[in-house]
């Protein structure tokens, strides 16, 4: 396979605008989720203003206008691609991505396979840069945009193609988003840090380094009766404060 497909920053905001994540999120994941359109970063950190950023709108004829600039008008040309996913999660990920080869077909005409790998194996191959296109998520490990930031970090990748890049799996380098992310990093005010971010994130969307399709989003059942359980994006729960009032109570107060 031609594996320079995506040295074209054409071809990539080309797919970006060929996928119609609003419906993804609406019919395949059930409303499960928040359409990937902000960049890399999801819009839930506080003093993060996610919606000040140009994300991706679904624009078939911008998406086709891109294709034909990067050489491949109407799909013409465009080699056999494959998608590699991940089992595990239920069937999500191949129904996201049965989605996601059926509107690059119609919207590009381009031919998508799909080719599903256990995690192991799929991670292996994209870490060690043999997948060409392929399924990735990422949780935060705390509560910083820096957590999803770093993994489009240049300096996190590898000195060999060979050896694995754990973080930047994509190997994706531009030296402006490097510069504003190191910034970042040795701001202390947090309002000028998170300008920063933003600002990096801004180049990455404008460089299409990524395909961002939903953010994820979870529901937790708690019993009416329940008191000091908060919900929080970090699922970190003190038990030590819990407590439960009966449940007469809590319907007389709900």
């Amino acid at each position: 396979i031609q594996s320079d497909i995506f040295d074209k920053k054409e071809v990539r905001l080309a797919f970006n605008y060929a996928i119609d994540r609003e419906k993804i999120v609406t019919y395949t994941l059930q409303g499960e989720g928040i359409p990937g359109i902000y960049g890399i970063v999801p819009p839930t950190f506080k003093d993060y203003d996610s919606k000040s950023l140009k994300g991706y709108t679904f624009d078939v004829d911008k998406a086709r206008k891109y294709l034909a600039a990067g050489g491949y008008p109407n799909g013409k040309g465009f080699p056999k691609l494959t998608l590699q996913i991940n089992s595990g999660g239920g069937d999500r990920n191949i129904q996201t991505g049965e989605v996601i080869q059926k509107m690059l077909k119609e919207n590009l005409n381009i031919d998508i396979e799909l080719n599903v790998l256990p995690f192991a194996e799929h991670l292996e191959s994209m870490e060690t840069g043999k997948s060409l296109f392929w399924r990735t998520g990422w949780n935060a490990d705390y509560p910083d945009p820096e957590t999803f930031l770093s993994l489009l970090y240049s300096k996190n990748i590898p000195k060999n193609l060979s050896d694995k890049s754990y973080l930047n799996s994509g190997r994706y380098r531009n030296a402006k988003f490097d510069s504003l992310y190191s910034a970042a990093m040795q701001e202390v005010d947090v309002k000028k840090r998170m300008n920063l971010y933003l600002q990096a994130d801004q180049v990455a969307i404008d460089d299409a380094a990524i395909m961002p399709i939903f953010y994820d989003e979870n529901y937790r059942l708690v019993q009416i009766n329940v008191r000091s359980f908060p919900v929080n994006p970090m699922e970190y729960r003190d038990l030590t404060r819990v407590y439960f009032i009966p449940k007469a109570e809590a319907q007389k107060r709900n």
